[in-house]
């Protein structure tokens, strides 16, 4: 038998093989003890017919059904014995057989490329450190303190701690009412930053049951008029500063003054940013390792990343319908490049898993089942062997401690990042 491996495009292979009719008559014979088994002959019990007499009513026929299995089998033996890493599957290209005389056949099929890293260590990076300002923990607390807040009927809104409720109507410049441009029940927080200017002033000390006209403009920048009649008014009435309040919002019932409180607030702040700032760090490693190192993304790795997405995608609407207005050729369009990203960095990922003899240890996993313990209301010890059986689970350790040696032998940049009010996106 001749063999001879070919190299294709990027990580494209194609096998190539002659076999002798002395080598290719093991196959034949197989063929026609297996066709035997199915075929019924006059004289004689199916599958008892002598194989000589199968072999000169259906020898010829049989042979030539064979070759394509035979070439498989062929390619198979060969990518295992030689431990080939494969990424698709293997399709004949060419396939020539002469009887009594040999075959020839070529297979090409997609193995995972030789990654090269050239660089992973010493890379230069800027982490983001965050200091939680004053501001901001204020923020916090009056967005809980509303947040809990009950609401008292009152006859007019003597300051920005109201709720009212009212019907808006646009006028033209005369006054007169426009059709179609009103809006009821509109409920509106006083104390609100977003309101515009006019309409904070024009509602300031609005008493139920009055009509004001406000003096505004429209998305053009032109004068406008605005009819507004008030139909309720509320008082805001915010909770006590104590214990009962703490622990609502913090789910701790230790917290017995405001500064402890505060403390509280402010360390889960810090958490929530360090993490942002930590995800930002990983995903710039991530970018960073893919622009030091060119490593050539299979196309068929990037079809099986993208069948991934399209699977998690549809995995979100189970039980419920695919919306109208989903094309999964679109869709695969559109991630493509995320998809390529990945499979850069999925390539990258292993080679240093192989080169730094990286492995998921015992302590990795109690550290994740420890996180998700009191989520799933599960003890750790439970999760910890349920997990040890997760491919995904094993990857997020691996992936993480491979980001870990990179970030640890990176030169960081430290950003100190003042975060404030502004930040919280509540107003």
């Amino acid at each position: 038998m001749d063999i001879k491996l070919n190299d294709k495009e990027n990580s494209r292979k194609e096998l190539e093989a002659t076999l002798t009719y002395e080598e290719l008559t093991p196959y034949f014979d197989k063929a026609v003890e297996n066709y035997r088994k199915k075929v019924s002959i006059p004289g004689f019990r199916k599958g008892k017919a002598p194989l000589n007499m199968i072999r000169k009513l259906y020898g010829e026929g049989i042979e030539y059904s064979a070759i394509e299995d035979i070439a498989g089998e062929v390619f198979f033996k060969y990518i295992t014995d030689n431990k080939l890493d494969v990424i698709s599957k293997g399709a004949i290209t060419d396939i020539d057989y002469k009887p009594k005389e040999k075959l020839d056949f070529k297979v090409e099929f997609d193995v995972m490329p030789d990654v090269k890293i050239d660089k992973y260590k010493g890379l230069k990076l800027k982490k983001q450190t965050n200091k939680i300002d004053d501001s901001l923990v204020d923020d916090e607390i009056n967005y809980h303190k509303f947040k809990g807040a009950t609401h008292e009927l009152d006859g007019v809104a003597s300051d920005d701690d109201y709720m009212i409720t009212i019907d808006l109507q646009n006028l033209d410049e005369s006054g007169n009412i426009l059709i179609g441009q009103s809006q009821k029940d509109l409920k509106v927080y006083l104390g609100n930053p977003e309101i515009y200017p006019e309409f904070k002033e024009g509602m300031k000390g609005i008493k139920e049951g009055e009509t004001r006209i406000i003096d505004s403009k429209n998305a053009e920048g032109e004068p406008k008029k605005v009819q507004i009649s008030c139909t309720k008014v509320e008082k805001i009435i915010y909770p006590e500063m104590n214990t009962e309040f703490f622990k609502s919002v913090t789910g701790k019932d230790d917290l017995t003054t405001e500064e402890e409180f505060r403390s509280e607030i402010k360390n889960e702040l810090q958490k929530i940013y360090d993490g942002i700032s930590e995800r930002q760090l990983k995903s710039d490693v991530v970018n960073e390792m893919i622009k030091e190192n060119d490593v050539p993304a299979p196309e068929r790795y990037i079809e099986v990343i993208l069948d991934s997405m399209v699977e998690d995608y549809k995995s979100r609407y189970k039980g419920k319908k695919i919306p109208a207005d989903f094309i999964e050729t679109e869709f695969r369009n559109e991630k493509r490049v995320d998809a390529i990203l990945q499979a850069k960095w999925f390539l990258i990922r292993d080679k240093i898993i192989e080169m730094e003899k990286i492995e998921a240890d015992e302590e990795s996993y109690r550290k994740i089942a420890e996180e998700f313990s009191g989520r799933f209301n599960i003890p750790a010890d439970k999760l910890i062997e349920a997990y040890k059986g997760n491919e995904d689970i094993k990857m997020r350790i691996l992936n993480d401690k491979v980001l870990d040696i990179i970030i640890n032998n990176a030169e960081l940049e430290e950003i100190l990042e003042l975060r404030t009010k502004e930040d919280s996106g509540k107003g």
